[in-house]
């Protein structure tokens, strides 16, 4: 088959052709049992077999192969795998590494056999040698491999991924966790009012975009790890001071967009670049700290049962939150926390159930009561009232849909340039604290704004 092709090719080489492609089009045109692009490798081959060549020894099974440097003999086996390597996608590098051969050589090797990643995975000399069903049976066998091969090196790209980001967790993270769990100190309670009717406090400070940086001359407003602290401890301080009575239990939404960015790249968990005030892992390892910070304020007020809400800019850094979190509180008693994956939570107090989730990503044509309806049927069937926080759109918004309130949750962070230069200026910062009664549900809430005087 290629000597009939050479064949052919000499007999037009001395034609006048524009280009190698004009000539590879023009054959054709005229010769139909191949594409414009296999006459075009043909050529290719047919060039370079003119000041270089190979021969087949079938009685040892031998492939010599004259380079520009030299001479490169394999044996069959390998001269075959090295085809059915390059075929699959395996990286030109890996493959070199395999054959312990040069790139350079490598390339002029294929080339003058006319190995492609679009090649059939058999040699010239299979093909002459097999019955066509044998070399069907080789192509789809080699196929399949191929697709193994790719997907295992994608599952290969993924845990080296997930591997990065567990190095970086264990470096600032994990190696305080034994100092941290020795650390539960107890908090002075504050003195309250007790409550006619318990209930429950909700505070979730999502939203918060630790790490954000936004510039006043840019943004109208300065938006920094100083201006951020400031703003939760402060507005924290302002739900605590105006509370009618003390509290059953404070539930925290932990993550949520507590922090800015999500890996090393300064990005979100899904790749987007961010504006930001420190390096990634200042903010992973600051942010930890403020977090612990903020429950020590509410221990303060009613044992603490925090709730792990990842969202879409921080996902895997909400997993290092709880993770710090759980060791530093392991040995306080009113100190509850649960780790989950799942995007949604479900928790019941008194005789309400309570939904949490960021918000993000969410199947627009079905409702959080739908969803709360069959993954918490049974929590469902055990309580009177439904409620849903959730967060990410940054501005206050109460609902009632299909006998259950959905509570959106504002936020404390200010702006950066891509919400500045959008328009989203509009919302009023702050942090609000909801009342759910342990007989009655959701009763109302307490807002502290951000001013501009603040």
């Amino acid at each position: 088959m290629v000597m009939e092709a050479f064949t052919t090719i000499e007999k037009h080489i001395h034609e006048e052709h524009p280009s190698r492609m004009a000539f590879a089009r023009r054959l054709a045109a005229k010769y139909t049992d191949r594409s414009i692009k296999g006459w075009e490798m043909m050529i290719i081959r047919y060039q370079t077999n003119s000041d270089t060549s190979y021969t087949y020894d079938e009685a040892t099974d031998t492939y010599s192969t004259n380079i520009p440097s030299g001479t490169i003999t394999l044996c069959g086996v390998d001269h075959r795998q090295l085809l059915a390597d390059y075929t699959s996608n395996l990286p030109t590098r890996d493959i070199c590494l395999k054959f312990d051969m040069p790139t350079a050589h490598f390339n002029h090797y294929r080339r003058i056999h006319g190995f492609t990643r679009s090649s059939i995975p058999l040699t010239d000399e299979q093909v002459l040698a097999d019955e066509p069903e044998y070399i069907l049976d080789e192509i789809v066998n080699s196929r399949r491999h191929t697709l193994q091969t790719q997907l295992t090196a994608k599952e290969n790209k993924s845990l080296r991924k997930d591997a990065l980001k567990w190095r970086n967790l264990e470096q600032h993270i994990i190696t305080d966790l034994p100092q941290l769990q020795r650390a539960a100190a107890t908090v002075p309670r504050l003195i309250l009012p007790k409550s006619v009717s318990p209930y429950a406090l909700v505070v979730c400070p999502t939203d918060f975009h630790w790490g954000k940086h936004g510039w006043a001359d840019e943004v109208g407003q300065t938006y920094d790890f100083e201006e951020a602290r400031l703003r939760l401890m402060q507005k924290t301080q302002s739900l605590i001071s105006r509370l009618p009575a003390s509290p059953e239990k404070v539930f925290v939404g932990a993550g949520s967009d507590w922090f800015h960015v999500d890996n090393d790249a300064g990005t979100t968990t899904r790749g987007t670049p961010q504006d930001m005030c420190a390096s990634p892992a200042e903010i992973l390892i600051s942010g930890c700290k403020l977090a612990r910070e903020h429950i020590d304020l509410l221990r303060q007020v009613a044992p603490v049962e925090i709730v792990m809400m990842a969202g879409n800019h921080d996902r895997h850094s909400t997993l290092a939150l709880m993770m710090y979190l759980s060791a530093a509180y392991e040995n306080a008693p009113d100190v509850k926390i649960t780790i989950t994956a799942r995007n949604r939570r479900y928790i019941i107090y008194g005789d309400t159930l309570l939904g949490f989730t960021h918000g993000d990503g969410m199947n627009k044509k079905t409702s959080l009561a739908a969803l709360m309806a069959v993954e918490a049927r049974e929590q469902w069937g055990l309580t009177s009232h439904k409620v849903w926080f959730h967060g990410h759109l940054h501005h206050q918004r109460l609902t009632e849909n299909d006998g259950c309130l959905v509570v959106q949750m504002p936020s404390l962070a200010g702006h950066d340039r891509w919400h500045s230069r959008a328009g989203y200026t509009t919302s009023t910062a702050g942090l609000a604290a909801y009342f759910i009664d342990s007989n009655e549900g959701y009763i109302g809430s307490l807002f502290a704004p951000v001013s501009h005087e603040d």
